[in-house]
């Protein structure tokens, strides 16, 4: 009859096999490997010298401090041979309003939208001389610089409506207005917490004179009369969060040949904010990810008996869970950083293979215990594996909230 102590040991030395202790090694040098290979790569953004600098006088300077982002735009299609001492001394205004009828299109992977609407421009009489003489038109003059077809420009987006020559009105004041159509490039996108995904609409007004320049010329908001239409969040499949209008000052680091260094222009942004609906991210993309992990779950419910199915679930599991990513990041473009999603699905992966490991020791566990000859220990041994399958459900639970959490507060 086998002795207890030779069934303890039989039992120890199947867990202790040198190609165990080899595997785990080798394991651990290679992700020590990977890590050195990945830190090594040093791949950083390069800035370039164009920014953004929300000016002192806009209304919406507290809110939209913290919204700064650098934009660029193409160099101008041609340079006007024209007196600039005439207009270094004179700094002319216009107020420019819009108003967006309805934003469509959205197309993150671009990224790009179409809009269509009206926009109005408000001027005195020194920039009103300045473009009979030079025979230009407000409307071509003040072009959105984010178009996505650039050589098009102003001369097909906009359209004057009514008259095609300015109205001069009561207060001395000449007005002119304009509808506008085209497809926009979307420059400031975050989907750091996708899918709670939020973005930002721009259509950004410019001069297009290189000799209107900051100096010369400030584009003022028209904040009363600006806003959005009815149609503003239809057939988007976005939620409309309201809108923004502000002054910045546009700094190229280039003088465009002009030989007189780096330019600053006055830049109007209208930006119609919107955001992914919450509820429908939770059932469509959070449900079907939970319920998958459930099956993780749950697989140690199982009788142990039906060890080889307990080991397919993982695999199983790990199928559905590239299925499930590759689907849901089809609607968005690629990006240098990971998502709230991609962490979430990071997580997921971690613990299937956990689970899979796991399934793996119990397995071997569950067969080298029956073959022990002492009921006793047998008995306990298989109580032990009982306890860990127990345990695995609230541990996995337990790990996936914390690793969630902290994916949402460092995301």
């Amino acid at each position: 009859m086998t002795q207890p102590g030779a069934d303890r040991k039989r039992l120890r030395r199947s867990y202790q096999k040198p190609w165990n202790s080899a595997a785990l090694i080798l394991a651990l040098l290679s992700i020590l490997l990977l890590a050195l290979a990945v830190f090594s790569v040093d791949n950083r953004a390069k800035g370039t010298g164009d920014y953004l600098e929300l000016t002192a006088s806009s209304p919406l300077s507290r809110q939209a401090r913290g919204d700064l982002l650098n934009r660029g735009r193409l160099p101008k299609k041609e340079v006007l041979e024209l007196d600039r001492q005439q207009l270094k001394d004179t700094q002319m205004k216009v107020s420019v309003g819009i108003y967006a009828m309805n934003n469509y299109g959205i197309d993150p992977q671009v990224p790009s939208f179409d809009s269509t609407g009206y926009m109005w421009f408000k001027w005195g009489d020194e920039l009103q001389q300045y473009l009979v003489k030079t025979g230009l038109d407000i409307w071509k003059v003040m072009a959105p610089v984010n178009l996505l077809d650039i050589p098009q420009s102003a001369d097909t987006v906009m359209v004057p409506t009514g008259t095609d020559k300015p109205i001069k009105m009561k207060d001395g004041t000449w007005y002119q207005t304009v509808a506008y159509k085209g497809k926009f490039f979307i420059d400031r996108k975050d989907f750091r917490r996708h899918p709670f995904t939020r973005l930002s609409l721009p259509i950004m007004i410019e001069a297009d004179d290189i000799l209107l320049s900051y100096g010369n010329l400030r584009i003022v908001p028209d904040l009363q009369g600006s806003g959005i239409g009815q149609y503003i969040d239809t057939n988007t499949g976005w939620i409309n969060l309201g809108w923004s209008m502000a002054e910045y000052k546009h700094h190229y680091d280039t003088d465009f040949g002009f030989g007189e260094g780096a330019s600053d222009y006055s830049q109007l942004v209208f930006d119609v904010r919107y955001a992914s609906d919450p509820w429908s991210a939770f059932w469509k993309i959070l449900i079907p990810l939970a319920t998958v992990m459930a099956m993780v779950v749950g697989a140690t419910k199982m009788d142990p008996v039906q060890w080889e199915v307990r080991l397919t679930m993982p695999v199983t599991v790990l199928l559905t869970l590239v299925f499930l990513q590759q689907s849901q990041d089809s609607g968005i473009p690629k990006l240098p950083y990971l998502t709230f999603l991609d962490e979430i699905y990071v997580v997921s992966y971690t613990i299937t293979l956990g689970s899979f490991l796991l399934m793996l020791w119990g397995c071997r566990r569950y067969y080298s215990a029956l073959a022990l000859e002492d009921p006793v220990l047998q008995k306990r041994e298989l109580a032990r594996l009982d306890r860990s399958d127990d345990y695995w459900p609230a541990a996995v639970i337990l790990a996936g909230m914390i690793s969630v959490t902290i994916c949402w507060f460092t995301n």
